[in-house]
């Protein structure tokens, strides 16, 4: 009986494809010996196949899309603002000269402005003060005459000027002429005002002052210029 299964077991093994060794299936088939069937598993069972490992697909690595460079702004030019319209400054017109004022009076008006201002020797101007002559100089420059700065005795001797020899003779506006103390020549000038008085800086008052002509003027006096 075991003898028959194991020639039928045979047989499907057989029928199944497997290979047996027939050492390995029977070992002496006596009839008193148990029957050894050594089935090698490799043999009867086919091979499980080893899966094959999938392979992976490796993707190249996506680069990041480079960023486009952002435009510069074009600068806009700002407008600018428009300026408006610049008004010429009106050209100042010369005083005019009142038809009734002569032109020693209109030099006796600018010598007015002066009084109280200080005496200073040499000086012919308001910041530094004046002396007689620098005074004489500075009104007449006021008034638009061209004239050298001199000595009142330089410009006693001035002959373009009219010459005055009389007191009685003065206008207003006339250059009056002294010599004081022991000077033998002429050491001062004034301007005539009328009415008996004239103005010049004083050495005695160290300011410009309005002074009547005395006596002592009158003996002092050596003669008039007309300016104008």
């Amino acid at each position: 009986m075991k003898r028959a299964f194991c020639i039928l077991l045979f047989c499907a093994l057989l029928l199944t494809g497997c290979e047996v060794a027939p050492t390995n299936i029977v070992n002496d088939l006596a009839p008193d010996e148990p029957i050894r069937i050594v089935a090698v598993a490799e043999s009867i069972l086919p091979a499980t196949p080893v899966p094959t490992a999938t392979p992976v697909l490796t993707l190249p690595p996506t680069k990041a899309p480079t960023p486009e460079p952002t435009a510069t702004p074009v600068p806009t030019d700002t407008p600018e603002p428009l300026k408006p319209k610049e008004t010429p400054a009106p050209t100042a017109e010369p005083t005019p000269t009142p038809p009734d004022v002569s032109q020693g009076e209109m030099l006796i008006m600018v010598a007015q402005q002066y009084i109280n201002y200080p005496y200073a020797r040499g000086g012919k101007s308001p910041e530094k003060g004046f002396d007689p002559s620098g005074f004489v100089y500075w009104c007449l420059k006021e008034m638009g005459q061209k004239v050298k700065r001199r000595t009142s005795a330089g410009y006693a001797e001035e002959e373009k000027w009219q010459r005055i020899s009389r007191l009685s003779d003065l206008q207003p506006g006339d250059l009056v002429f002294f010599r004081t103390g022991d000077n033998e020549n002429i050491n001062c000038v004034c301007i005539y005002l009328g009415e008996n008085r004239m103005i010049y800086p004083s050495t005695s008052k160290q300011t410009v002052i309005i002074t009547e002509i005395n006596s002592y003027w009158t003996n002092a006096f050596q003669w008039a210029r007309r300016v104008f």
